[in-house]
Formats: C-alpha cells, sequence, structure tokens
C-alpha cells in the first residue's frame, strides 16, 4: 500500500480553494493526471459518482470514483469502485489560516504490485507539488510561499 501526503498554504479564503475542488469537471485544469472529469449524478455530496478519463504514467483509461466524504466548505474525499486495481483514495481538507488557508491532502493507492511501489511512490512525491500548486491558479491567486 502506498500513502502520501502533503499540505500547501495559500494566500486567499479557504471558501476559494474549496470552490475550485469542488468544480469537478475543473479538475482536468489542474490535476495533471485528469483529461476530464464528470459528476454523473450531480449535485456534488456523498454518494456521488463521477467519472474521470486520466493519464498515468503510460496508462489511459476511464475511472469511476464516489464520494465518500463531503463536508461543504471544508472536506472532499473521493474513493475507486470497488474492485478497483489499484484501488485509490484521495482526501482534500480545507482550514482556514489567519487570511489564507491550508490545504491538507492525503492519497492511499492499495494494490500496486510491490516491485512497482517505490517507482510510483517517487513518481506520487514528485507530482503532487505540482499539483497543489496548480489548485490556486484555477481560482486566479498565487499560493502562498
Amino acid at each position: 500500500m502506498i500513502e502520501i501526503a502533503d499540505t500547501a498554504s495559500y494566500d486567499l479564503p479557504a471558501a476559494a480553494i474549496f470552490a475550485v475542488l469542488s468544480d469537478i469537471p475543473g479538475y482536468a485544469t489542474w490535476h495533471e493526471a485528469v483529461e476530464s472529469a464528470t459528476l454523473v449524478d450531480g449535485p456534488l455530496r456523498v454518494g456521488a459518482r463521477v467519472r474521470q478519463t486520466r493519464k498515468e504514467m503510460g496508462w489511459r483509461g476511464e475511472v469511476n470514483v464516489t464520494v465518500v466524504q463531503f463536508v461543504p466548505g471544508e472536506l472532499i474525499t473521493l474513493a475507486t469502485d470497488e474492485g478497483t486495481k489499484p484501488a485509490v483514495r484521495q482526501s482534500y481538507q480545507v482550514t482556514a489560516e489567519g487570511d489564507g488557508c491550508k490545504l491538507t491532502y492525503k492519497l492511499t493507492l492499495d494494490g500496486v504490485p510491490k516491485m512497482f511501489e517505490p517507482i510510483v511512490r517517487e513518481r506520487l512525491r514528485r507530482q503532487l507539488p505540482r499539483t497543489l500548486r496548480r489548485i490556486p491558479e484555477s481560482a486566479a491567486v498565487t499560493p502562498a510561499s
């Protein structure tokens, strides 16, 4: 199992970052592995289904995920459908910090063959900071240093 977590601080209200995260079709503008994303049965809530077209590490295909946690303005957690390999769970937690906010991202991958885990883990560790930096670009602001 691979578990990765990171945080980013932004000079922007938590509501602005959460607006970007809750714009499911907008994921393609800031998440480098997502080519398209569609909220299949909105509105965004626990149980809502999302279809993503992803391109990662030479693989391209559709992935179905479900919103498994949703607290408006604070938390979105997406998980792949049961039986998907590797199983993916990604969580975005936004908290206010002074005039800005902090985003805590957690990713769990289960089902990556052991021999490939070091390669996948390293690639994700390099990709994640780039992804977190791109989120506020969708809100037309720059991340805090």
